[in-house]
């Protein structure tokens, strides 16, 4: 089959499991590299989307689905970003554990916040944001 050159740069733990991959099925490095790629892209965009987030994304993101005041939505795109920096372990991924909790709770408190009826006690409001309500 016909083909084209493709180069491109991976961390060194996906280059090793690509190379005990390839050495399992007795194929070049190369090869094993182009079956995989043409069967993600055989396969489509939304099967690569669900391979990359892992168990606490899929956590992080169904615990937050109900939000939809704009702040609790832009608090809930910070925890899955930093969902995925702790599964993936990028640099700083332990110090992202305790970055992330406080984006799951500010999510949270400005959804409450959001849902308290106009002219609610200030009080109530209060209460709402620091999740005693």
């Amino acid at each position: 089959m016909p083909s084209r050159v493709l180069t491109t740069r991976v961390p060194p733990a996906v280059y090793d499991q690509l190379q005990a991959l390839a050495d399992r099925r007795g194929r070049s490095l190369a090869a094993t590299a182009g079956d995989l790629l043409a069967a993600v892209v055989a396969d489509g965009p939304d099967a690569v989307k669900a391979a990359q987030d892992g168990n606490l994304v899929t956590a992080v993101r169904a615990l937050l689905e109900e939000v939809d005041a704009p702040a609790a939505v832009m608090h809930r795109e910070l925890s899955l970003t930093l969902a995925r920096a702790i599964e993936r372990r990028e640099p700083g991924y332990l110090a992202a554990v305790a970055s992330l909790r406080r984006a799951v709770d500010a999510a949270e408190s400005a959804q409450k916040v959001a849902d308290l009826p106009p002219g609610s006690d200030p009080l109530l409001a209060l209460l709402a944001g620091t999740g005693m309500f």
